[in-house]
């Protein structure tokens, strides 16, 4: 009996792809970057399976180590880190190791444009209604500590979420954020020289405030696990 695995791992980094036809593209930039890696072959008679998945994450370790939190374009083999390019290279790096490897596919894991989806209520977060939308920014942390693997170059598909009392209205105002922050080097924009997910909430809500006076809350999300929820100044 044959089987076919697949398993999913991702990573986050910074690139820019000077090829590319789109502007955005070739300037400085970052994702959460989604590598599903596909492997064929028979099963193991006694064990019943083609291979351990933990078995899998192992031999992906040290290309995750080497991708994870990185400007792409620095490592050896990814001057051009197209999807296709990262693919690739994943692949030659594994297939020595995993016989059963067929194929790499990489993806980018937030949308590429500006599409906000509207957000109910969540009581348990204690979360009004609000808007989503994505970003996909570069950025480094300086002042994470010494040897922090955010001091470095990368970025992330980042996941912005705001609340207002008339969320029918944030279109145009989160239109504007989306222009000024998405596929841009965030420590180059000014006011967010160090672009915490803490820093980024407050700066979003302090360029919103003066077209959004009924502002309720901004999230910022550099994962689906860790996030920051912003409600405004307030007073000690």
């Amino acid at each position: 009996m044959r089987a076919e695995l697949m398993r999913a791992m991702t990573f986050c980094a910074a690139h820019r792809v000077a090829t590319s036809p789109h502007e955005s593209a070739r300037r400085l930039h970052g994702h959460s970057f989604g590598v599903e890696l596909r492997l064929e072959g028979p099963l193991d008679e006694q064990r019943g399976w083609l291979m351990d998945f933990g078995a899998i994450r192992e031999a992906f370790a040290p290309c995750a180590e080497q991708l994870n939190h990185s400007y792409l374009n620095e490592i050896e083999g990814l001057e051009t880190p197209d999807n296709p390019s990262l693919a690739c290279w994943i692949f030659d790096r594994l297939k020595p190791g995993l016989p059963a490897l067929e194929r790499v596919h990489v993806t980018i894991l937030g949308e590429l444009r500006f599409a906000p989806r509207r957000l109910l209520e969540d009581a348990r977060l204690r979360l009004p209604e609000r808007v989503g939308f994505s970003l996909e920014s570069a950025h480094r942390l300086p002042f994470a500590g010494e040897g922090h693997k955010c001091q470095r170059l990368h970025g992330h598909s980042f996941r912005v979420e705001v609340g207002a009392g008339d969320v029918a209205r944030l279109a145009e105002p989160l239109r504007h954020i989306y222009d000024l922050l998405d596929h841009h080097y965030l420590n180059e924009i000014e006011g967010l020289e160090n672009p915490t997910s803490e820093n980024l909430a407050a700066w979003i809500w302090q360029a919103l405030r003066a077209d959004v006076p009924d502002l309720t809350v901004v999230v910022a999300r550099e994962s689906p696990e860790c996030a920051c929820v912003y409600r405004g100044q307030r007073a000690d």
